[in-house]
């Protein structure tokens, strides 16, 4: 081995250049992390209720939600990489609201058209059974 590449396998690492941060400058990084993940998590809960609301509606079943309180805070303005699923979930509301109005809908026909044939020919003592295989 040569003295130079000897002297070369010794010599110090260059310096890494000092890098200071500005202490407003890391809050603002820091609360920017916080409102994101804050954010998050509010959309979490609002797909949480979405998706059970379709998973019921599919099934028929009563819908139900957790209860909501607002955030604590002011979460400040919808971060910019979370704009685009905050539009999916808000499509998705509506398609569910749509849903729900039109299952709605049919079940208050269904109701109208039942209390009027009870009401047409009275209610029976007992229970009426039809044969539909006749």
């Amino acid at each position: 081995m040569s003295a130079l590449a000897h002297a070369d396998a010794h010599a110090p690492a260059p310096a890494r250049a000092l890098h200071l941060v500005d202490a407003r400058d890391e809050d603002a990084i820091v609360k920017a992390r916080a409102d994101l993940t804050a954010w998050e998590i509010v959309l979490d809960r609002i797909e949480l209720d979405v998706m059970r609301g379709e998973r019921n509606l599919a099934r028929g079943l009563e819908f139900r939600t957790d209860p909501w309180d607002l955030p604590d805070g002011d979460l400040g303005p919808l971060p910019a990489q979370l704009v685009e699923r905050a539009a999916g979930i808000h499509r998705r509301q509506h398609e569910l609201i749509e849903k729900m109005s039109t299952t709605l809908h049919h079940t208050l026909r269904q109701q109208a058209v039942a209390e009027a044939a009870s009401r047409d020919h009275g209610a029976a003592a007992f229970p009426v059974y039809v044969d539909v295989a006749i």
